[in-house]
């Protein structure tokens, strides 16, 4: 074989050959590489679920447990509880988690009150989210850095990436006058921000609620943040293994479709997937028509529309069989535009499905 051969057989398998990526460290991973040495002596409340790990594979809530110099008063639970398994939408109710109290921060209160940070020298906050406004962990670390700010108690965020990726941004503003719990803030729908960003905007730019003087509140704000992390990144880029964030977010597809299909659920006119092993990346009814324009229209923000048939076993249709698309996507598609198009293809092959009160036409 010729030396000629034998350089282009190498030159292609370098560049047929994987990209690799340095290991991203989360927030807590940073922490525990410096010894927890802003904390070491403090007593802590820690905002934080199951799906909060270290890149060893153990919790948040264990890591600090396990310290002998950092005091853990109490854990505060977002919507699905510190588990993540309480159905979304459902109260969830106070709890004990490896014998540490785990006050809900999803029932009659959603804010903080004071006797839930009583004690704390500092509140710390992580929480995996997914980088859509209407997922409530974006909501919930803003009613605590509120908290903070009003019974003056220093706020950490332990950063994580946005499982989306830095460079997806898509979708609408939030009216002013519609400001909810599942969209708290003044963001696009996807925002390809992560939570210690959305912090440090938050605390910056007066997204706080305002003092007795008309003044927008501020808190003491740390955020311990990512390395390695590049806003290009997929999530397998990053290394790091999913862990679920809620019952129907059992892995990064179910993030990825959560962000197109999440809006079909709110409004209710096919299933979503709940209830089977594909939640949020297909979509479908018994007598879900082919639609030749939507595969086209959502192929043009890099959603591959696919016919499918799915059976779920609970939510919408349970144990019926049902026609309909999975739903694939390119690595830079277009969430929010994709999900506007599946719901003005299904205003016009379903408009029995669309009450006035829920979408209006013109």
């Amino acid at each position: 074989m010729s030396a000629r051969i034998i350089l282009l057989i190498l030159v292609a398998l370098f560049f047929a050959a994987p990209t690799t990526h340095a290991q991203v460290k989360c927030g807590i991973d940073n922490l525990i590489d410096t010894d927890f040495a802003l904390l070491r002596g403090k007593k802590v409340v820690i905002v934080t679920h199951a799906a909060a790990r270290a890149y060893r594979g153990t919790s948040t809530a264990e890591e600090f447990l396990a310290r002998k110099d950092v005091t853990t008063l109490r854990l505060l639970a977002p919507e699905h509880g510190y588990y993540g398994v309480i159905p979304v939408g459902k109260a969830v109710a106070d709890d004990t988690v490896m014998h540490v109290p785990a006050v809900s921060l999803y029932g009659p209160m959603r804010r903080p009150d004071k006797s839930m940070l009583t004690g704390a020298d500092v509140v710390v906050v992580d929480l995996q989210d997914i980088g859509v406004r209407s997922y409530t962990y974006v909501s919930t670390m803003i009613e605590v850095m509120e908290a903070c700010a009003q019974w003056n108690i220093a706020c950490m965020i332990l950063d994580r990436p946005n499982p989306l990726g830095g460079h997806i941004v898509d979708g609408n503003l939030p009216d002013d006058t519609l400001r909810s719990f599942i969209g708290r803030i003044p963001v696009p729908y996807v925002h390809g921000l992560t939570m210690g960003e959305v912090a440090t905007m938050a605390n910056g730019e007066g997204w706080l609620t305002k003092d007795s003087v008309g003044n927008a509140r501020t808190c003491s704000l740390t955020v311990i943040r990512c390395k390695r992390w590049k806003r290009n990144m997929t999530w397998e880029e990053t290394g790091l293994r999913w862990y679920p964030t809620s019952p129907n977010i059992p892995s990064i597809g179910a993030v990825r479709g959560y962000a197109i299909t999440g809006l079909l659920g709110e409004l209710g006119p096919c299933s979503i997937g709940m209830g089977t092993a594909s939640p949020f990346t297909v979509i479908g009814s018994p007598d879900f028509p082919r639609d030749t324009l939507l595969e086209i229209h959502c192929r043009r923000y890099g959603v591959f529309a696919s016919r499918a048939r799915f059976q779920p076993t609970s939510a919408k249709y349970a144990n019926t069989v049902c026609d309909g698309y999975y739903l694939s996507v390119e690595r830079s598609y277009k969430p929010y535009h994709a999900a506007i198009t599946l719901l003005w293809r299904l205003r016009l092959l379903r408009p029995e499905v669309f009450p006035d009160t829920l979408l209006q036409t013109k």
